[in-house]
């Protein structure tokens, strides 16, 4: 290397030097202004994402939560089903001559009582009587030659179905009319 490689430029060759700067430093400051505002629409398009991401979290978490609701109700309603179905079957019992008239009247009063439980808990009874079979809901415990009905048509309902939402919690257990067409068994 020789000297002049190591010396650092004189005044003049500085002068020269920034003149011609002048036509950069605009381009400099163009620059800077267009960085700040690229970062922020950066900012911005990662603040309405987070926005959004927010939004979708809170709707997937009410919806677990709903479900996970309707699955407790459900299991916990599990377990009165005996009872519910004995009730049904005490009111649906003939009432005898020695049975006092009060008994059926609190069985009828406790029934009411016990619908409104399952409404306020959003439980509903799955349609039976007088509907077509309907695999997905009605389990056929029972076919009759029933002529004055359609085939396929639910003609009596022995324990009564649930669901809550779209939750199945027992299908309903029915007998079903056949006509004299199909010999099939349920």
């Amino acid at each position: 290397m020789t000297e002049h490689d190591q010396d650092p430029p004189s005044d003049q060759e500085e002068d020269q030097m920034e003149s011609e700067d002048p036509i950069v430093a605009p381009s400099d400051e163009e620059t800077a202004d267009d960085s700040v505002a690229n970062d922020q629409e950066f900012l911005v398009n990662q603040l309405q994402l987070a926005r959004a991401e927010l939004e979708n979290f809170r709707r997937r978490t009410q919806m677990e939560r709903l479900v996970l609701r309707q699955r407790i109700v459900a299991d916990v309603f599990k377990t009165f089903l005996p009872v519910l179905d004995g009730l049904t079957a005490a009111l649906k019992a003939d009432a005898g001559e020695s049975e006092p008239a009060g008994i059926r009247d609190g069985l009828q009063l406790i029934a009411g009582k016990a619908d409104e439980i399952l409404k306020e808990l959003g439980i509903e009874s799955v349609a039976a009587v007088g509907e077509d079979f309907d695999p997905e809901v009605h389990e056929a415990i029972l076919q009759v030659d029933q002529p004055g009905s359609r085939n396929g048509e639910i003609v009596e309902e022995i324990d009564r179905g649930y669901r809550c939402g779209d939750q199945l919690i027992r299908a309903s257990r029915v007998v079903v009319a056949r006509t004299g067409e199909t010999s099939q068994g349920a």
